[in-house]
């Protein structure tokens, strides 16, 4: 973070000084007891601080609460700091840290790929730039704020995956990482049963929209419906990305290769080859808007380009592995929803040619009375990409499966399965050398055991 003395922070925070330590120059922000050193600003958000956290001497350091009682025994060199409310001072502070950077900061949701796309774009911009980011999936409020209150003098941008846990979380971040550049790779079905309503789902999602600056960037997808129809009416000018002609970056001649996905970039007339390591045309999308946000952010193009070949497809993510008796592993289970199922059914077909092809479905979770439906229309996804066999692991997953059967897949070929030590058994019959499995599930569900059975 940007070095900073006490008597900075202070008025911003609503703070008082109640035991007053040695000055110190504080380097690092934290939320937990347990990080505590020399120089760290501690909020103490953890509810839980008690006796034993406080037995031995603290650093030099300073301690934000609004519970000063529980620190009256401890010993050391740590300033105390009283506020009225810890929640409420941490997040003046934010608002005060970000106001003290003039750093661009790119904002990303969407359904899918958020992680992928933010992970492309943090790879393309760190060539030359130093970039603080989402770590990994971790898209809450809580996890990127700490990201954003160890910005550092050095830091040239901020990249954040932004998700919508709950209404409100969008307009949260618009206030406290705001102004920025806003990206949304597109608007399916998820998290229904926590909205109501697929229109309230994507409402939520265009709050992003909410912290753009005067000076911002929205990146759009062109090929995503939902989000076409929604910013018809509102007064922006996007940037959008996409295969249609409608596309500022455009896609065309996608095909699959032995290095990844390859694809012409158009951009003003100009045509551009790329190369991404990774399966699936939704590669493609990603990296599309990947390209858009870095060049937008004054990246020269063919660099970005050069620059993405290098970039390695995240773990979980159609990630290709040995599997058991020489069968190929297809592992898509870091998450899941009705755009990434069709994406890695898509994969299936492509890789597989004239192998045994096997799609292993789980359910998808949080659709609420959209849940039906939803697995029906997997399952027409499952007909038009035609997979040699279908496993559907559980009750809700079986749906999938029946309705396969009613749409005419030969139920020879269909097993449904309530749990995945019965699938385990099954692919142990199916697996060899020419078969690809595609195991397609979600990270909440617990499938690891059953992933690792299936690797070599």
């Amino acid at each position: 973070m940007k070095i900073l003395q006490l008597h900075e922070i202070l008025s911003p925070i609503k703070g008082e000084v109640i035991k007053e330590g040695p000055p110190v120059n504080l380097k690092k922000v934290i939320t937990q007891k347990k990080k505590l050193q020399k120089g760290t600003l501690l909020f103490c958000l953890d509810r839980n601080l008690g006796k034993t956290d406080i037995q031995k001497p603290f650093p030099p350091c300073v301690i934000i609460t609004d519970r000063p009682q529980k620190l009256k025994n401890i010993t050391g060199d740590a300033t105390i700091v009283k506020v009225d409310n810890i929640k409420g001072a941490y997040h003046r502070f934010l608002l005060f840290h970000r106001k003290s950077f003039e750093v661009p900061i790119i904002a990303i949701t969407g359904t899918s790929g958020k992680t992928t796309t933010k992970e492309m774009i943090k790879h393309i911009l760190s060539e030359r730039h130093n970039v603080k980011a989402t770590l990994g999936n971790y898209n809450l409020f809580r996890s990127n704020a700490s990201v954003l209150a160890n910005f550092e003098e050095k830091t040239d941008f901020g990249v954040f995956e932004f998700g919508v846990g709950k209404t409100g979380n969008l307009d949260k971040c618009s206030k406290y990482f705001g102004p920025y550049s806003a990206l949304i790779t597109g608007i399916g079905s998820d998290h229904i049963e926590r909205f109501g309503s697929p229109e309230k789902y994507r409402d939520e999602k265009l709050k992003i929209l909410n912290g753009v600056g005067e000076d911002g960037i929205i990146i759009l997808n062109a090929d995503c419906p939902n989000t076409v129809e929604a910013v018809h009416k509102m007064n922006i000018t996007p940037i959008w990305f996409g295969t249609g002609n409608n596309a500022d970056y455009r896609a065309e001649d996608i095909h699959f290769s032995a290095q990844g996905m390859e694809f012409t970039l158009i951009f003003k007339d100009t045509g551009y080859p790329v190369l991404i390591p990774g399966l699936g045309v939704h590669t493609v999308y990603n990296a599309l808007a990947a390209l858009a946000a870095a060049h937008s952010h004054g990246i020269e193009l063919q660099s970005a380009i050069r620059r993405l070949k290098t970039f390695r497809p995240l773990k979980r993510h159609l990630e290709v592995k040995k599997g058991i008796k020489g069968a190929t592993l297809i592992d898509d289970t870091w998450n899941t929803n009705s755009s990434s199922v069709h994406a890695a059914l898509s994969v299936l077909k492509e890789v597989s040619n004239d192998r045994h092809s096997i799609a292993v479905l789980g359910k998808i979770s949080e659709l609420g009375f959209e849940e039906k439906a939803e697995h029906k229309k997997i399952a027409r996804m499952v007909i038009e990409n035609q997979p040699s066999t279908l496993i559907t692991i559980g009750k809700t997953a079986s749906t999938i499966g029946k309705e396969a059967i009613r749409l005419g897949m030969n139920a020879e070929n269909i097993h449904m399965c309530e749990k995945p030590e019965d699938a385990f058994s099954l692919i142990q019959k199916l697996a060899g050398p020419e078969a690809i499995i595609l195991v397609k599930t979600s990270m909440r569900e617990s499938f690891r055991g059953f992933l690792k059975k299936l690797k070599a």
